[in-house]
C-alpha cells in the first residue's frame, strides 16, 4: 500500500504533464489508462474513518501537485481528530521535508515510528532527511532497518532503491 502510494506520487505529475502536452499521441492514451486505473488507487481506504480517509486522500492529491502547505494543513486536521493515525505523520512527514521544514519532517517520521515500527517507508524517509541535514549515521541506522523490515516483508526487490541513497 505505502509503494503504490509513493508511485502514484511520483508519477502522477508526469502522466498530467504527457497527456496535456500531447493529447491525441498513443502515448497519451496510455498514460491516461495509467491514470484512470491511478485514480482508482486514489479510492483506497488508508484509514478506516471514511471522512479522515478523504482528508488523507485530499492531502496526497494536494502533494502530489505541489501545495505541499495545504497538504500538510490536511493531514495536520486528520491528526487533531485521531492522533494515532500513522499515514498522516507519514505523508505530513514527506510534505515538511518537501518545504525543508527538516526538524518538523523528523518529527513526524519518528512520531510515526513510535506508532509503527514496522512500517520501512518511515525509516527510508526518515533517513532522507537525516542524509540532507547531514547526520549520515543516523541514516545509516535507519536505512539498515528499513532493509530488515524489507527482508522480513519479501520486499528485498527495493534494496537498490536504499543502496542508492548512500551513493
Amino acid at each position: 500500500m505505502y509503494l503504490l502510494a509513493k508511485i502514484q506520487v511520483l508519477l502522477l505529475p508526469i502522466i498530467i504533464l504527457v497527456t496535456s502536452c500531447f493529447p491525441t499521441s498513443g502515448l497519451s492514451r496510455s498514460l491516461n489508462t495509467i491514470l484512470m486505473a491511478n485514480s482508482q488507487i486514489i479510492t483506497q481506504t488508508y484509514i478506516s474513518d471514511p471522512h479522515l480517509n478523504d482528508l488523507l486522500i485530499q492531502g496526497m492529491e494536494k502533494g502530489i501537485k505541489g501545495d505541499y502547505q495545504g497538504a500538510i494543513t490536511l493531514f495536520t486536521e486528520v491528526l487533531q481528530s485521531d492522533p494515532n493515525e500513522v499515514e498522516a505523520y507519514y505523508n505530513r512527514g514527506i510534505a515538511y521535508a518537501k518545504i525543508n521544514n527538516y526538524q518538523a519532517a523528523l518529527d513526524d517520521f519518528s512520531e510515526g515510528l513510535t506508532l509503527n515500527q514496522t512500517m520501512p517507508d518511515l525509516y527510508i524517509e526518515r533517513a532522507k532527511v537525516y542524509l540532507q541535514i547531514g547526520n549520515r549515521t543516523a541514516a545509516i541506522a535507519d536505512l539498515k532497518q528499513a532493509k530488515t523490515l524489507l527482508k522480513q516483508q519479501g520486499q528485498t526487490s527495493r534494496y537498490p532503491e536504499i543502496d542508492n541513497l548512500l551513493d
